[in-house]
């Protein structure tokens, strides 16, 4: 399970401290702290009394919350008495900063948004950088991790705009962090290099040291462990020039994760053991849901699965406790594999769903459009960047012609004057000259045109890779959720017949038989038809037409389906044309095989459907028409995208994946045909696609 380095506060707090000039200080605070109280007392100037009151804050924010916030409300009162505005927008920050270490998060957005419109009104970029940064990492911990993201990509066009880099590195550590989320390690693991490259360049040990951790995590997911101990040993090497006991706590849980995973789990319980101490220490305990997480990890390694279940539960508990919910499917999880290990599949499979339940809610769809957004954009603005500097050189270039051709008007002029009798000689110099500088033109224009062609590649494979990343996205996403739970279902009845033999004679066992049936029906068909995309994904289907009835498909397809029609006491009925066509069959029995499965699906009890056919010049136009629930425009809309999630239930709480209708239009489109709906809510559907009629 991936977990993010929460340490993105303690970074901006070094990144605070550059935009308002004061130092970060984890040690010796006391001599310091007396130093300004006592200059409180002395000072006359209204602003810098505010300052000092936003100075004694920091100083206060890791060792001392109560205090802390209490200045920083000292120095809010003061600025808005003396309309102070930096003074005001800073003392929110702080507040913000405080409530979010004491686990407050919503009065923290609160704060941060009031001083958001301080420095916006002010035209502060600096700090309206690390309060937009602040901001989307207090949003990641809800349920709003597309508002989350945004927040962090305007921070990082408001960084490109006034030339900083530091607040780049925890732009790129929290994007991601979203890649981890979404299971995208390599991905992940590319932000987390650029970020730490950005730390490199502006000498944060802080981040570096963060980025590390990071770096360790997804190299663990990975499975390059030995690598992921590097990184580690790389972050523990930084950790005395950061000197406080949060970056030790993370170093220490970046350890115990490696030996977990590597099975040691003897030295993972002494790295345990320590963090605990640390944490302890530590006020408030902001890392108590993480240490649940380890030890939870650590018994179910152990297979001693009550312990685990029991720490899981606190873990989950907690975080809805605390309303952050971005680990909490993973915790569910975790749950369901320690339930199954004492063999309790009911409670696993309610677990399971529960995972799915905390996964959803934080709209993944839309995490996945939103940095598809953001790829796009960078894309576009390194287009932009190309196109500039093709213009500067063109333009270097216009510039260096004009000096040349000056160069040899002056040239010329001054060798007439100087002596008329080197003319030919001069002459003969200067053709051989501009030979050479027609062969330069001639292949700068050469390379202009490949460079030309090959930006107009770039865009094509940069749209084939959306689009093969959807394609991914889809498939990875019904393996690890629409597969798997028919599975489940079998798994759990199976066992529940085995075991308890009263449920064989119970009035329940119909019951049973029939939910194992509709899980393996439900299953199989989910399985046939990821074979079959697979095939048309990597170009092995053969594609063999040839002329044949459309009646015999209805006639096979209807007798197939009719058992399954009368339990809801649906008729079919078939067109009397009886058309040739000239088609691969077996594509052909697919298509109408899948159209009449769904009209059932979505057919209420007594309902009707139709097959029909009718010629349109060369081609045969077949419907599959139902009178069942029917759908909306946006569903119709997203029908035959593979990047949108069309998964709806039927009328009898039948399943779905939508893949059967992406399949049915690739082979309309392999045996040269056009596929398209009509349908209204309540009103039925009305599948029709083309093919093309035999000429025997």
């Amino acid at each position: 399970m991936p977990m993010k380095i929460r340490t993105n506060h303690i970074i901006l707090s070094v990144l605070f401290a550059c935009i308002i000039g004061v130092p970060t200080v984890f040690g010796k605070e006391t001599p310091k702290i007396d130093s300004l109280k006592a200059a409180v007392n002395t000072e006359t100037d209204a602003e810098k009394i505010v300052d000092i009151y936003i100075h004694l804050s920091s100083l206060y924010e890791n060792i001392n919350p109560d205090s802390s916030i209490s200045y920083a409300e000292k120095a809010l009162e003061l600025s808005q008495k003396i309309n102070y505005k930096y003074g005001e927008g800073t003392a929110l920050f702080l507040i913000s900063y405080v409530y979010d270490q004491t686990g407050d998060w919503l009065p923290a957005i609160s704060n941060l948004e009031q001083a958001i419109t301080i420095f916006t009104e002010t035209k502060d970029s600096l700090s309206l950088i690390a309060c937009y940064l602040n901001l989307g990492v207090l949003h990641s911990y809800g349920k709003d991790q597309v508002q989350a993201l945004n927040y962090m990509i305007k921070a990082k066009n408001i960084c490109e705009e006034a030339n900083k880099t530091y607040g780049l590195s925890v732009v790129y550590s929290n994007i991601a962090s979203y890649y981890e989320y979404l299971r995208e390690y390599r991905s992940s693991f590319r932000y987390y290099e650029k970020a730490f490259e950005v730390d490199t360049l502006t000498g944060n040990i802080d981040n570096q040291c963060f980025n590390h951790i990071a770096l360790a995590y997804n190299l663990l997911k990975l499975k390059q462990n030995e690598e992921a101990l590097l990184q580690l040993n790389e972050a523990l090497k930084l950790l005395p020039q950061i000197n406080n006991n949060q970056g030790e706590i993370l170093v220490t849980l970046g350890f115990i994760a490696y030996y977990i995973e590597v099975g040691e789990l003897h030295t993972a319980k002494e790295y345990i053991d320590r963090v605990i101490e640390l944490n302890s220490k530590n006020r408030p305990n902001k890392f108590t849901v993480d240490i649940y997480n380890f030890l939870g990890r650590y018994y179910l390694k152990k297979q001693e699965f009550k312990n685990a279940i029991r720490l899981y539960n606190k873990a989950i508990n907690l975080s809805i406790e605390q309303e952050k919910y971005d680990y909490l499917s993973d915790y569910y999880n975790e749950l369901s594999e320690a339930h199954a290990g004492l063999q309790q599949y009911q409670q696993a499979y309610e677990m399971q769903t529960k995972a799915r339940e905390a996964y959803e809610m934080l709209k993944p769809d839309e995490i996945i459009q939103a940095l598809s957004n953001f790829e796009a954009d960078e894309a576009s603005k390194a287009e932009r960047n190309k196109i500039l500097l093709e213009q500067q050189l063109t333009s270097a270039k216009n510039e260096s012609e004009e000096f040349k051709f000056r160069a040899k008007a002056g040239l010329a002029i001054t060798a007439l004057v100087i002596v008329m009798v080197a003319l030919i000689f001069f002459l003969i110099l200067r053709k051989k000259h501009l030979n050479e500088l027609k062969v330069n033109y001639n292949t700068i224009n050469r390379q202009k045109l490949l460079l030309e062609d090959n930006l107009v590649k770039l865009a094509e494979d940069e749209q084939n890779l959306k689009k093969l990343n959807a394609t991914k996205d889809k498939f990875f996403s019904i393996i690890a959720h629409d597969l798997k739970n028919p599975f489940n279902v079998l798994i759990g009845i199976s066992d529940l017949l085995r075991n308890e033999k009263e449920a064989r004679n119970s009035d329940d066992f119909d019951v049973l038989i029939n939910g194992m049936y509709h899980a393996a029906t439900s299953g199989y068909e989910l399985l046939e038809n990821l074979l079959e995309w697979s095939r048309t994904q990597t170009g092995t289907i053969k594609f063999e037409p040839q002329p044949f009835f459309i009646h015999k498909v209805f006639e096979i397809n209807k007798d197939l389906n009719l058992e399954v029609a009368k339990t809801k006491g649906i008729t079919i009925s078939i067109s009397e044309i009886k058309a040739m066509v000239y088609a691969d069959f077996d594509m052909v029995n697919f298509i109408v095989r899948n159209l009449l499965n769904n009209a059932i699906k979505f057919s209420n009890n007594n309902g009707k459907i139709e097959l029909l056919a009718k010629r349109d010049d060369k081609m045969l136009i077949v419907t599959v028409k139902d009178n069942g629930i029917g759908m909306s425009p946006e569903l119709i809309e997203n029908l035959f995208k593979i990047e949108k999630s069309v998964q709806r239930e039927g009328t009898a709480n039948e399943k779905g994946t939508g893949l059967g209708l992406i399949l049915c239009q690739e082979f309309v489109k392999i045996n040269g045909g056009n596929i398209w709906v009509n349908s209204e809510i309540g009103q039925g559907s009305s599948f029709h696609f083309s093919l093309p009629l035999s000429l025997s």
